[in-house]
């Protein structure tokens, strides 16, 4: 249900800075990409009863909250008219787009937004930034809300402000200019190339020690069992790793969704890239244990080998190897 108390004007409320908020791509409003009822209603009732407090900016936190949990009229509309009480223009305004847009059949929600886009546009800035290739935007270093996409729509307060976009790892030169109210500016932003590939090492010198060998009964044939235990070994540790760097990519997501910021954004991407790496690595030391095993272990103790060791110098470093018939 929604709460309709009356709330004081936006005029009479104290600033609080300048706040930014990202409308998503012009002309559509992504679906969500998924619901969670329990979770709206919990922040809807908490932000009741904010209101009920007049803490007005918390409120409107809370109803937005419980709009991304499961999008609903009555919760977009309430975070609209808490940013208003709270005198958040510039968050106010993108929410009233988004309700124009994404609620195009609520009688109710065409009315306030048309209300508060009339208000607010001729004291704000509007934005419009197009990207060559999908792109998250910042403004003076601080991450908007929203998917990476190819256009943003966005209002800030008049001044100067720096605006920039970064693709993937990639980040553009940010932007800075000042904004006028009732003017609407935009910007376009390049996906920056990449970097060079890095230079192949210089051959590596490969010096062969003279073979070791002996009488046919004198070595066993084949490898040892103990080198498929320890393959078997480290492929289990390395799978308890992959485990944990899974569990904690999920953790730094959950903590994106709730406050999302650009460094909370890099650090989920850091912690996935681990992740997708310790994948390989398991598959790696798991596919070599098992042809370890299969083909290439002495199980049975039979005897006779002829092997040669073999060092190779790379880079200030050293690699020692062992070639060998069987």
């Amino acid at each position: 249900m929604e709460y309709t108390a009356r709330m004081p004007s936006a005029r009479n409320a104290p600033a609080l800075g300048v706040f930014l908020w990202a409308s998503g791509a012009l002309g559509q409003v992504p679906p969500p990409q998924g619901t969670d009822v329990a979770a709206a209603a919990a922040a809807f009732e908490e932000g009741q009863r904010a209101q009920l407090l007049q803490d007005f900016p918390r409120a409107a936190e809370l109803f937005e909250l419980a709009d991304r949990s499961a999008p609903s009229p009555p919760a977009l509309r309430s975070a609209i008219r808490n940013h208003q009480a709270a005198g958040h223009r510039a968050r106010a305004a993108p929410l009233a787009l988004q309700a124009r847009l994404r609620d195009a059949s609520d009688p109710q929600s065409v009315e306030l937004a048309t209300q508060v886009l009339d208000a607010l546009r001729p004291a704000l800035a509007g934005v419009h930034v197009r990207c060559a290739a999908p792109c998250a935007v910042s403004v003076d270093q601080r991450s908007l809300s929203g998917s990476p996409a190819a256009e943003h729509s966005f209002f800030l307060e008049p001044g100067e402000h720096s605006v920039g976009a970064s693709f993937g790892g990639a980040r553009a030169p940010a932007r800075t200019q000042t904004f006028t109210a009732g003017a609407a500016t935009d910007l376009a932003f390049a996906e920056p190339p990449p970097p060079p590939p890095p230079p192949p090492p210089p051959p590596s010198p490969i010096t062969a020690l003279p073979p070791v060998t002996g009488p046919q009964d004198a070595a066993p044939r084949g490898l040892a069992p103990w080198v498929f235990w320890v393959g078997a070994g480290a492929t289990v540790a390395a799978a308890g790793v992959l485990v944990w760097s899974g569990l904690d990519t999920l953790a730094a997501r959950d903590v994106y969704v709730i406050d999302p910021t650009e460094q909370r954004f890099n650090n989920g991407v850091i912690r996935e890239t681990r992740t997708n790496v310790l994948v390989g690595v398991v598959g790696v030391l798991g596919v070599g244990t098992l042809l370890t095993g299969v083909l290439w272990t002495n199980w049975s103790g039979r005897r006779g080998a002829r092997t040669t060791p073999v060092v190779a110098l790379e880079g200030g470093g050293a690699q020692v190897g062992v070639v060998g018939s069987f």
